[in-house]
């Protein structure tokens, strides 16, 4: 049964007059708003401006039928279903199959027995009710989902002036920092705190998002500080270490690989846990050496058993220092298939000094066909000569 305080908007498309003042009396009865069309045109119209809940359509009317006018108000309705009952006076199955493949919902023969429509109308009001819940449940979810796209935004505006990758603008430095949505749980750094030493770093903090980047944020700042006071790479690893453990949880830690370079007696100091073996490059594109991840992530050992010593390597010739994360080797191509450090290691030894960063990125974003992968990217290059 059709209840007074479930009003719906039901456009009548009939041209008996008789008809007409029927269905209006009886409609309005129940509390609904009545408009009536005269023709197929004038019903499509009115479908047009007043957008009616259900439409009661006849089949035969002058000017355009309810068939041609049901297949037009198809053609050009939103993504709102509107239901249609078609009314016609003749009971022959080709006429209702004709109305029902137009695009009708319903057929009701006349003479119209009211009891027939006042439940099928009761049917459709359902459907109709059940759609305008849906569609202000969507609105909802979509006004919730852009503030929280822009606060992402605003957040992300402020942790990328807190990373300071303004410090990154060294003439022997390449690098590529691709996060997997607004905020990156990779992290790539460089301070020079005098003429001679200069320091680098990478790091991939566990999982995405935001949780992955605010102890990033701690990792920076620590990192900046330290060195522009010259503490040892030790002491700023130990100092990083224990910060990070005061904040993380137990199933977090962060990756990291830190290089002092001595520029002057062309000597690098290395502490590396967790992140994939770093390489040194000849001009030729030889491996000379590598820089194995020795000790845990940070973040997970306390202070009195965290090991931070670290290893030191000298160069006599110009050479390039590769670093990344695994973001690039576990990098999926469509049929699943990761880039792999194999093929990693073919394409920097091939790429000439100082083009490494970009022909890799190159090659990356080719195997995975897309703009970003599926885990946050990181990449540094350090040429000395």
């Amino acid at each position: 049964m059709m209840t007074p305080n479930s009003s719906l908007t039901i456009l009548v498309a009939e041209d008996i007059e008789a008809t007409q003042k029927l269905l209006r009396h009886f409609l309005t009865r129940f509390g609904h708003t009545v408009f009536i069309a005269g023709d197929g045109q004038q019903a499509i119209e009115i479908f047009q401006k007043q957008k009616p809940d259900i439409i009661l359509c006849d089949v035969n009317m002058p000017i355009m039928s309810g068939l041609e006018a049901i297949r037009v108000i198809r053609a050009t309705s939103d993504e709102i279903w509107t239901p249609i009952l078609i009314l016609s006076a003749s009971d022959q199955d080709k006429d209702i199959i004709e109305g029902l493949e137009a695009g009708a919902d319903d057929y009701l023969p006349k003479p119209m027995n009211l009891k027939v429509l006042e439940a099928k109308i009761g049917a459709m009001q359902r459907f109709v009710t059940l759609q305008r819940t849906n569609i202000e449940n969507k609105k909802t979810l979509q006004k919730l989902h852009d503030e929280f796209e822009h606060e992402q935004l605003l957040a992300k505006n402020i942790a990328d002036k807190m990373l300071a990758h303004g410090q990154l603008d060294y003439t022997n430095i390449q690098f590529w920092l691709q996060p997997n949505r607004y905020f990156s749980g990779d992290l790539i750094a460089a301070a020079q705190p005098n003429e001679n030493k200069l320091f680098i770093m990478i790091a991939d903090s566990t999982g995405h998002g935001l949780a992955a980047a605010l102890p990033v944020l701690t990792l920076s700042r620590t990192f900046h500080a330290m060195t522009q006071k010259h503490f040892t790479l030790p002491d700023i690893v130990a100092e990083i270490n224990t910060s990070l453990t005061i904040i993380l949880t137990a199933d977090r830690f962060i990756a990291c690989n830190i290089f002092e370079i001595d520029l002057k007696h062309k000597t690098i100091e290395a502490w590396c846990g967790g992140i994939p073996n770093s390489v040194i490059l000849d001009d030729a594109g030889d491996i000379i050496h590598q820089f194995k991840s020795k000790h845990l992530a940070l973040g997970i050992l306390p202070s009195s058993i965290f090991d931070s010593s670290t290893e030191t390597w000298s160069w006599k010739q110009p050479i390039e220092l590769i670093a990344f994360s695994d973001g690039i080797t576990e990098a999926i191509n469509p049929e699943g298939i990761p880039f792999g450090e194999q093929q990693l290691f073919g394409i920097i030894r091939q790429a000439p000094p100082k083009k490494r960063v970009e022909t890799l990125k190159k090659a990356t974003l080719s195997h995975i066909n897309a703009e970003q992968g599926q885990d946050d990217i990181s990449l540094i290059s350090l040429y000395c000569d």
